[in-house]
């Protein structure tokens, strides 16, 4: 199933410091390099995991972002940015949290348990580079608690809920209690919203739809004059609750160039697949033929005719896949 979102939105976990990083200028370093923060334990568990590693950029004309939800240690949403640095064009797919892979040394279990063993956040990528068969050369991790805190200092985010939200479970101390129709959320409904998956009678490709509506709108508000004199307030919130493996450097470069962006570049999409019981255990089954044909069309979109260190793929008339390079 294909997503595709016209309207201007960013990652909603980088979309306050594209901006803020050209309003504050050089002194927002310092906040970029706790963004960095979690950046020695990622390198230690790469030490430790050589095979872990991510590949180098630098060769690379598309760049592949893991972008991740975190609650309770488990990765609540995933989405990967795959941007393509010469022209500036943007594909993003999420990947529904139950999707069942194999993760190295584990066996196959859902997608969103990677990151909670002890290799963390470079098995997660590795899982998801062997997913859609792409190099995965950064992550981006953004916790709950910062997402509530950032969106209460911008007083709230305007969505409509498209159905009333209830659910309840004392185990994870989390409950969700949404009325139908436009309104504001708080920091914490915002945090619901885009958690709340039970009530869909698709399940989590109805929560993946949600979070999708969610991010444009809070883009919207984030990139608004009025959040402007909030700005440093905002950033300095995102420094402690946001973690990544880029450098301070890569962070301002990338900064810079998505501030320009165009609404016509961003495409998002939605990894193909359908939910399935296994063992009496509920998984996401990603359809493995349609992810090569979504693959294949992405990668037009994205202008990629041949990017040194990714495999260009391509369905041939009889629908078998042909490798190049």
């Amino acid at each position: 199933m294909k997503k595709i979102l016209k309207n201007k939105y960013f990652l909603v976990f980088v979309a306050s410091f594209i901006v803020f990083t050209i309003i504050i200028g050089g002194s927002a370093y310092y906040f970029l390099g706790k963004l960095s923060s979690g950046r020695e334990i990622f390198n230690e568990i790469v030490r430790d995991n050589p095979y872990l590693k991510p590949p180098d950029v630098e060769n690379h004309n598309i760049v592949n972002v893991l972008f991740l939800g975190i609650d309770d240690a488990r990765s609540d949403f995933m989405v990967v940015a795959r941007y393509n640095k010469e022209d500036g064009k943007i594909a993003m797919m999420s990947i529904p949290r139950d999707t069942r892979v194999e993760i190295t040394n584990y066996g196959y279990d859902k997608i969103n348990s990677a990151v909670a063993r002890k290799e963390g956040i470079p098995l997660a990528m590795d899982t998801v580079s062997k997913l859609l068969d792409i190099p995965v050369h950064y992550y981006v991790e953004l916790s709950f608690k910062g997402m509530e805190k950032i969106i209460n200092k911008i007083d709230g985010v305007e969505i409509y809920v498209p159905q009333d939200m209830f659910y309840s479970d004392p185990t994870q101390n989390l409950f969700i209690n949404i009325k139908k129709g436009k309104q504001v959320l708080d920091g914490k409904n915002s945090v619901d919203f885009v958690r709340y998956r039970s009530g869909y009678a698709d399940a989590d490709l109805g929560r993946i739809k949600a979070q999708q509506d969610f991010i444009r709108e809070f883009a919207t508000k984030m990139t608004s004059p009025k959040i402007i004199p909030k700005s440093f307030s905002i950033l300095q919130d995102m420094s402690n609750y946001v973690k990544t493996n880029m450098e301070e450097k890569e962070i301002a470069f990338y900064a810079l160039k998505l501030k320009d962006l165009k609404i016509d570049n961003i495409k998002m999409y939605t990894l193909p697949g359908e939910a399935r019981y296994i063992d009496k255990k509920s998984y996401y089954l990603c359809d493995e033929q349609k992810l090569r044909e979504l693959s294949f069309e992405i990668e037009e979109e994205l202008g990629i005719q041949k990017s040194a260190g990714e495999k260009i793929e391509t369905i041939n008339q009889e629908g078998n896949l042909d490798i190049k390079g």
